[in-house]
């Protein structure tokens, strides 16, 4: 099992107590994580609109960034990346 850090700790408290009071029963919080993560996949479109506040990746966008770009040529041809990076 890998250790996850929280910064909702106190949410996730906040949920296990909401259940407890709801269910009348104590559940983990592995339970709990392990519920939202599968909730999370069966509803993967829903989550992704709703959880992330990213900008969408336009192809106006791609355009633009493609366009702040410049091609350079190589300083070292005859060289390797290793060459270049570990001075072989």
């Amino acid at each position: 099992m890998a250790n996850v850090k929280l910064s909702e700790k106190q949410v996730l408290e906040q949920i296990q107590a909401k259940i407890i009071l709801v269910k009348g029963k104590k559940v983990s919080q592995q339970e709990i994580l392990d519920k939202c993560i599968l909730y999370s996949n069966k509803h993967f479109d829903r989550f992704l609109k709703e959880e992330f506040d990213s900008p969408d990746l336009t192809p106006e966008k791609i355009t633009q960034i493609l366009a702040s770009t410049f091609q350079s040529g190589y300083a070292f041809p005859d060289k390797s990346d290793d060459e270049l990076i570990y001075s072989f």
